[in-house]
């Protein structure tokens, strides 16, 4: 165990510190990903939940649009909707 692995023994050191940073910086860049996928995963159940919040009176629109477009006649014209 006295001889080096890499070269001389400040080559190994500088091979072992060099790993352990390289080490070091990819966890720090794992977390930053993971704490961005948490906030982008977050602001997203938010927008889900307003979407769900709001489907009820888009369908409730949309039968009410169906409605007029069925009893339309000469006198009323709703445009490019039906």
């Amino acid at each position: 165990m006295d001889q080096p692995l890499v070269g001389s023994r400040e080559t190994n050191y500088r091979f072992f510190y060099g790993a352990s940073a390289s080490a070091i910086l990819s966890l720090i860049v794992l977390f930053i990903i993971t704490g961005y996928t948490a906030q982008t995963a977050t602001e997203m159940n938010t927008v889900i939940s307003e979407i769900n919040e709001l489907l009820p009176e888009a369908r409730d629109s949309l039968r009410i649009i169906r409605e007029m477009c069925m009893h339309e006649n000469f006198t009323k014209s709703w445009g490019h909707i039906c």
